[in-house]
This record gives structure tokens, C-alpha cells and sequence, in this order.
């Protein structure tokens, strides 16, 4: 039936459009019974008629009720296209290009975005006239009917390209038709076409980019903002791609992007500003760059101050406000709790501004010009630092934050003075300052810690100062501060030891006056120091004055999914590991907190294996964190798990879909194999195939745990793990295949087949040839350690039993245990016995391999073997 002469049933009609008018009441109920009816409704092949009538009708129906019939058509082909009959689609159609001369907006960018849909169904080689008649319309005189065909044709390729590619030949030559339009006489249709062009190099597809090029220079004098800020965003993205067609015309492009970066308008001096952190990335940058870096440094100065509408976004955090409860933004989560704090302008976010991007330029552009970069910046800085204006004396303290990475060779004998200038600077009246100032000081304190007399002259002032501004009338100078103290304990090290008490005690003093946020960087730097120090905290007069305040923090806590309680369990883990024994009397204590927040977690899913946990981010702290109980306590911690139910719940968190779970308590469950592998031992038959389950590649660090726990397991079950090689052999093998011996997870399942080769030989032997030379790449990289001398012991006891797989990988297994700084006597025998053997056994072929070995490794072989 043609659909033209197609005449709806009048009750039908009236049925479809209530369901189009409920559809947009705001009401949870009216919306369920909506999609009910919906549903039902797209498997019906008359619907699509109803919807198609009541889009054609402007007469009989509301602009609003037809653009719904058009979306709703759309999300019918989505779901039931196979319901669709031939008659039905070529009426859609023809239809859709009639809709687009459409009188309404609304309609005609409903009907764009069917045509969207509806043209990714279609095949387009079926329908070779469907892109000309489109393209037609783009030249047809008509700047509307040209603006709706232009979006119908983005519409059309973004979501065909996106099920089909980009190599239908309609699409290639489509892509070529929207180059040439960017010379198009409508300011409208030539942005639209840049648009899309910026589309496709974010998709990095293949098109022609040298006429791309040229006619993008063709209208660089073009004044339209949306045409500025897509060429400016095509300029950055064919430097990213490294495109050889721009670099013959860097310089216009170059002073395009000058004059860009200068634009009153923000929003094109920030795309244009993000050119120069795409430029230093290619090599020739130093050298095309050059000539225009006097233009380009006062601009980025100037735009790292802030704006007068960032000011205005900042009032609420200006002066003084310590007594001042959080705002709901400023207890946002972290994305992690040791997440080091790079945003320079420390603002409540704000997200990526001009001035961040600026002031990153710089950093990046110290960072290829070095110390060249001096003579054109340290006057413009020197004048900002000496301005009465302190937004401008800010930006330059964050400008002398940018360049302190690439330009600290030349400004070193500056650094006494820069010092005192920051001193005095943090103790300025405008709370911006101190802000900046704090995130200043943390780049320089890498290069104080490595003189010593600036070691001796301002080590202590720069911590007396840091720890004075911790209680600073400003909420965020107080976080700055902290997070530039963290960088101080980092690069300090040990040097801390003689400070501790001074530290902590200040510490102890933020308890009770900070509020939330600044607690959450508080737990941070705490961290940091148990970290640093390590065993040096565990001193009486350490613990008693860090721990009860951090104890009352915990017993007050009322929610474990608040990001404050979560940062103080890993501060407590942080303490725990630190001062191992000391933490004894606290440990029962966080360890119920941890038991409580994974009992809560795992509640209702123990029968649902295949359940996700509703928030793995807590119980992954409490993993974690008991796993630092774990670690500090050693043979301590049984006595504290005996009668809790953590092994009973560990068999859930060992399966959860959230790798983040299942990392640290695969750890956990491997230190409890270490230390108290009795408790484990009547449930390992269950658990075993579960952690031969984790052996998947695609989650390293899980992968790596689970290959750790079970060379552990092997090591405490002796042969007992022999029914349960075969399942471990299937999956470490899979891995073994792509061996790559700088990676950690490599190392440890070539350590853990290793281990099951000692003490289950038999099981091992067989795989032998195909092992032998991933586990030598993987084991030559680890570190002298009791796993790596078990790992030899068990390698070298699979070669004693099948001595002919050695010898095509001879360099491989030489080289491995050439890596030994100082070998164990019963690996050096074991290696030494087979060295001689096969020099006995296979005398004329080891010859002339051993012949082939670097000088090096000869000498090695010497050093450790006598070889």
C-alpha cells in the first residue's frame, strides 16, 4: 500500500497523539506507562504511518507535538527497523527532504536527526542518489534550506561513519565536498564544514589534507568566531597528528595563532592556546617557534592573570573564611587520595581556563627552549613580581612557577633571592598570593634539596613557613600549603627524621579547626611523612601525639562513603605500615571499621556472584587498608582475623566485576597465605579456581596479584598444588606468549611458574620449550629477591630433568642468570653444574654459541660462575 493514500483509523490516531503529549509531562509515573505503550507499540507496522502522518500535517498539529513524532520515529527505527516495509522507508524518505524546507526550526532539527538514523539502516550504495540531492540543497540559494541540509549531511555521516567507517566512497567523496565548502560564501555553511572537518581528525581519518590546508589559509582574515575557534582547533589537531601538509606553511599559520592567542574573546584565545602545547611536541618546534617567542611570552603573561569573571567565581573564596563551613563544591571527591595536586591556580573547579592553559604553555615551552627562554621572560616577570597591582604580581609568581623545571640551570644562582621574594610573598594580605605562592615553592623545592647550601640556609625556613601557613585565616591557601608540604616530605626523605616532632606536632594542631576539604589534604601530607620516614615513626612521643586525634576522626565517622572517611583509612594504612608493631593497640579498632564497611558493601550479593558491588570505591579502601593492617602487622594479624568472617568474605570480593576490589584483596589474601596459611586451609579448594579466574591479562594489576598468590600458594602447599597446575598452567602460558620482561606482571607469572616448576616438577616439565625463554627475558629484569632466587632454583630444576630444551636457548637462560648482583650458593651451584654439563655434553655447538655472547655477559658469567 502506498503510504501517501494510506488513511489513519481515527481512534488509532487520537491514541498516538496523547502518548506523543504525555510523553512530556514530568512525571515518573506518566513517563513508565509512556515507554510501556512505546514498546509495545514499535512492534507494530502501522505505527511508523501514524508518526510519518502526524509529522507532515503543520495544519492539524503543534510544531512541538511533530518534532516529538520525528524523535519518536527516529527511536522506532532503532529498535524495530526489521518491522519497517519497503513502501513504508521510501515514503520516509522522500518525505524527510521534503521536511527539511520545513517552516519550523524545531521540526526541521528533529527531522535532521531521523535522517541520522534512518540513512545508517539504509545502505547507501542502494540509494546513490540520497548524498548528491543532500549536497544539491547546500548550494541552492536558499541559506536556510542550505544551514538544515548541511547539519542533515553531519547528522548522516557521523552516524553511518560510526557503524561503517569512513571508506564508503559516497562518504570519501562527501568528505571532499565538505573541504570545498569551507571556501563556501555562507558564514554558517563554511563553520558547519569546519566542524565536521574537526570531527574527522579527531576520528584521525584519511582525507586530503593538503587542500584542506590551503583553503583553510584562503580564510584566515575571516572574522566569524565559531570560524576563528574551528581553525584554531584544526590547526592544533593537524600538529597533534603531525600532518606534513602544515608544516610548509607554519609561519602564517604561526602568526595566525599569535594574533589568536590575543583575541579579546576567551573562548578563541584559548583554542588558539592550546597550538603551543601541541607544537613543542614536534621537533621542529625550537626552530619554527623561535623568531616568535618575543610576541607569544607577553601575551601568555598577560593572560595568566585572572579575569574579572573568575574573580568573580573566586569571591567566596577570598579573605578570610576558616571559620566557614565547605561549600557543596568544595567537597567534591578527589580522584584519588595521593593524587599529587598539578592545578596551579589551586581553584574550586573552574575547569581548563585560558590561564591554565597559558601558564602550561609556558611550562611546556621552558621545557624545549631551556634556559634560552631567560633573557625574553625574566624581564616581563621581573616587571609583574614589582607591580602594584597584585593580580598582576600573582600571575607572575605563577609564571615563575612555569618555568621552574626548564630554565632552573641558568635561574640557580637566582635562587637565594627567589626564595626570600616567596617567603615574603606567603605572607602576603591577598589570599590569592599565598595560594600561587604555595604552588611555586613546591616546584622549586626539588632543586633546593639538591644543594646543600641552600640545603643549609633555607631548608628550615621554607619548613617553618609551610608549617605555619597550615592554620593560614584561608581555607584554600591552608590546602595549597598542605600540598606544597607534601612535595617538601617527598623530595626531603630522610632528612625529615630530625623534624618530625615539629611536623607533627603541627599536624596535630589542624585537628578540630579545618573543615572538610582542607582535612582531606591533611590525611595527605600525614601520609606522605609515614610514607617517607617510615619506622622512624614509631616513636612513643610520635604515636601519642598522631594517632588518638586520627582515632577520634575514625570513631566519629558516621559514613563510610564520605570521601573524608575514606581518606583517613588510607592515611591510618599509610601509619600502620609505617610503624608495623606500634600500631598494635589501633588495629582492632580499623580493622572492625574495615569489616563493617565490607559487610555493609557485600550485603544481599554473597547468594549473586553475579552482582556488582553498589560502590566498590569503599570497599576497596577497606581492602586496602586491611591489607596495610596485613603488612605491618606480620604474624600479629591472625590473632586480630581469628574470629572475624574476612575469608568468608573475601570468597565474594575475589569475584567482583571492579578490578579495584579485586587488586587489593587478592593482595590481602595473599598475605594471609604468608602468615597464617592454617586459617586458609580447609577452603583453598574453593578458592584456588577463583584466583586462577583472575589470571586475565587485561587487568594487570589483578593479573599480577593473582599470579603472586599463587606462587605463594605453591610455595606453603607443596605438591598439594599439583591437581591444580593444569588450570593455572592454561592461563600463565596465554600470558607468556606476549612476554614483555620490563613488565611487572610478566615477572611475576614468570616467577610464580618458576616457584611450581620447584615444587611440582612434573607438572611443569612438559611446557618446559615453549617457557624457558619468556621466563629468562621476564626474570632477568626482577631485582635480587627470595622470589627470584626460588624462581632460579625451580627453572634450574626443569632444565636438570630436560636438559636438551636449553640449548637453542642458551644466550637467554646465560643472560638471566647473568643478572644476579650476588647469587645465593645453591643457585650458583645449581647454574655453575649446568654451565659445565652442557659445555661437556654438547661441546662443539656450545662453543660456537658461547663464542657468539657479548664480551659483557662473558664477564658476568665469569664474575658469578667462573665460567
Amino acid at each position: 500500500m502506498d503510504v501517501s493514500q494510506w488513511s489513519p483509523n481515527i481512534e488509532e490516531l487520537n491514541l498516538v497523539v496523547e502518548l506523543l503529549q504525555d510523553s512530556i509531562i514530568p512525571d515518573n509515573e506518566i513517563q513508565k506507562k509512556v515507554q510501556g505503550h512505546l514498546l509495545a507499540m514499535y512492534k507494530d507496522p502501522k505505527f511508523p504511518n501514524y508518526l510519518l502522518y502526524i509529522l507532515q500535517n503543520s495544519q492539524l498539529y503543534e510544531d512541538y507535538i511533530r518534532s516529538l513524532s520525528a524523535i519518536i520515529l527516529k527511536n522506532n527505527i532503532l529498535t524495530s527497523f526489521e518491522t519497517f516495509s519497503e513502501t513504508v522507508l521510501t515514503s520516509l524518505q522522500e518525505e524527510c527532504f521534503k521536511l527539511l524546507l520545513d517552516s519550523s526550526c524545531e521540526v526541521r532539527s528533529s527531522v535532521t536527526t531521523l535522517m541520522g538514523i534512518l540513512f545508517t539502516k539504509i545502505d547507501l550504495t542502494k540509494s546513490s542518489d540520497l548524498l548528491p540531492k543532500l549536497c544539491n540543497l547546500l548550494e541552492c540559494g536558499n541559506v536556510q534550506v542550505a544551514e538544515t541540509a548541511l547539519i542533515a549531511l553531519f547528522k548522516i555521516c557521523e552516524e553511518y561513519c560510526a557503524k561503517h567507517g569512513y571508506k564508503d566512497p559516497s562518504i570519501t567523496l562527501l568528505i571532499d565536498k565538505f573541504i570545498a565548502l569551507i571556501l563556501c560564501e555562507n558564514t554558517r555553511i563554511r563553520a558547519g564544514c569546519l566542524k565536521f572537518v574537526n570531527h574527522l581528525l579527531e576520528e584521525n581519518v584519511y582525507f586530503d589534507s593538503k587542500t584542506l590546508v590551503i583553503n583553510m589559509l584562503c580564510i584566515l582574515p575571516d572574522g566569524d568566531v565559531q570560524v576563528q575557534i574551528s581553525l584554531c582547533r584544526a590547526f592544533v589537531s593537524l600538529v597533534e597528528l603531525q600532518c606534513v601538509d602544515i608544516f610548509p606553511h607554519i609561519s602564517p599559520v604561526i602568526e595566525f595563532i599569535v594574533d589568536k592567542v590575543n583575541s579579546a574573546n576567551v573562548e578563541i584565545a584559548l583554542q588558539a592556546c592550546e597550538f603551543w602545547l601541541a607544537l613543542v611536541k614536534v621537533d621542529i618546534c625550537k626552530e619554527v617557534l623561535g623568531p616568535y617567542l618575543h610576541l607569544i611570552l607577553p601575551i601568555l603573561l598577560k593572560n595568566m592573570q585572572y579575569t574579572a569573571e573568575e574573580l568573580i567565581t573566586l569571591k567566596n573564596y577570598i579573605g578570610i573564611d576558616e571559620d566557614l563551613e565547605d561549600l557543596p563544591e568544595d567537597m567534591q571527591p578527589f580522584h584519588g587520595f595521593n593524587e599529587e595536586q598539578n592545578d596551579a591556580a589551586n581553584e574550586p573547579y573552574t575547569g581548563w581556563t585560558l590561564r591554565k592553559c597559558s601558564a602550561a604553555s609556558l611550562d611546556a615551552l621552558a621545557g624545549v627552549f631551556g634556559d634560552s627562554l631567560l633573557q625574553g621572560i625574566l624581564p616581563l616577570i621581573a616587571e609583574a613580581l614589582n607591580s602594584s597591582d597584585f593580580i598582576v604580581r600573582e600571575s607572575g609568581i605563577l609564571a615563575l612557577g612555569a618555568i621552574a623545571e626548564g630554565c632552573c640551570h641558568d635561574l640557580h644562582p637566582h635562587l637565594p633571592e627567589l626564595f626570600q621574594y616567596l617567603f615574603q610573598s606567603l605572607d602576603s594580605e591577598y589570599s590569592l598570593i599565598r595560594v600561587i605562592t604555595c604552588w611555586t615553592m613546591s616546584r622549586y623545592i626539588v632543586w633546593l634539596m639538591k644543594d646543600e647550601e641552600l640545603i643549609r640556609n633555607y631548608f628550615v625556613p621554607m619548613r617553618t613557613i609551610l608549617l605555619n601557613h597550615f592554620l593560614d585565616g584561608n581555607k584554600r591557601v591552608q590546602r595549597a600549603c598542605l600540598s606544597a608540604f607534601c612535595v617538601f616530605q617527598e623530595e626531603a626523605k630522610l632528612r625529615l627524621i630530625p623534624h618530625i616532632y615539629v611536623i607533627l606536632h603541627a599536624f596535630s594542631e589542624c585537628f578540630g579547626k579545618f573543615k572538610f576539604a582542607s582535612y582531606l589534604l591533611l590525611y595527605d601530607a600525614i601520609g606522605v611523612l609515614a610514607r617517607t620516614v617510615g619506622i622512624y615513626l614509631c616513636q612513643p612521643d610520635y604515636i601519642n601525639l598522631l594517632l588518638p586525634p586520627l582515632m577520634q576522626k575514625l570513631e566519629h565517622a558516621k559514613d563510610y562513603k564520605d570521601y573524608q572517611f575514606m581518606g583517613l583509612m588510607d592515611c591510618l594504612s599509610n601509619i600502620a605500615v609505617a610503624i608495623e608493631s606500634g600500631f598494635i593497640p589501633y588495629a582492632k579498632t580499623v580493622f572492625d571499621r574495615c569489616m563493617w564497611i565490607i559487610n555493609d558493601s557485600l550485603s544481599g550479593v554473597d547468594d549473586a556472584l553475579n552482582c556488582e558491588l553498589p560502590d566498590w570505591e569503599p570497599a576497596c579502601v577497606a581492602h586496602e587498608t586491611l591489607l596495610g593492617l596485613a603488612l605491618a602487622l606480620k604474624s600479629h594479624f591472625p590473632s586480630i582475623i581469628a574470629n572475624s568472617n574476612l575469608i568468608s568474605k573475601l570468597y565474594f570480593s575475589l569475584q567482583k566485576h571492579s578490578p579495584q576490589v579485586r587488586q587489593p584483596a587478592l593482595a590481602l589474601y595473599g598475605e594471609l597465605v604468608k602468615h597464617c596459611f592454617h586459617l586458609l586451609e580447609p577452603t583453598i579448594s574453593d578458592y584456588l579456581p577463583i584466583i586462577i579466574n583472575n589470571l586475565d591479562i587485561r587487568y594487570e594489576p589483578v593479573c599480577n596479584n593473582a599470579a603472586w598468590v599463587i606462587g605463594k600458594l605453591a610455595l606453603v602447599m607443596g605438591d598439594k598444588i599439583a591437581p591444580y597446575a593444569d588450570s593455572i598452567m592454561g592461563p600463565f602460558l596465554k600470558i607468556m606468549v606476549d612476554v614483555n620482561g620490563r613488565k611487572t606482571v610478566y615477572q611475576t607469572v614468570a616467577l610464580a611458574l618458576c616457584t611450581i616448576g620447584l615444587i611440582s616438577t612434573d607438572s611443569v616439565l612438559p611446557y618446559l620449550p615453549m617457557i624457558l625463554r619468556p621466563c629468562c627475558l621476564a626474570m632477568r629484569n626482577v631485582a635480587d629477591c627470595e622470589e627470584k632466587y626460588i624462581g632460579f632454583r625451580g627453572l634450574c630444576e626443569l632444565i636438570v630433568r630436560n636438559p636438551q630444551s636449553v640449548i637453542d636457548n642458551l644466550v637467554y637462560f646465560c643472560d638471566a642468570v647473568a643478572s644476579f648482583e650476588n647469587v645465593k650458593l645453591d643457585v650458583k651451584e645449581a647454574v655453575s653444574n649446568i654451565l659445565v654439563s652442557y659445555r661437556f655434553h654438547f661441546n662443539a655447538e656450545f662453543a660456537i654459541r658461547y663464542e657468539q655472547f657479548p664480551s659483557v655477559l662473558k664477564a658476568r658469567l665469569n664474575k658469578l660462575y667462573g665460567f
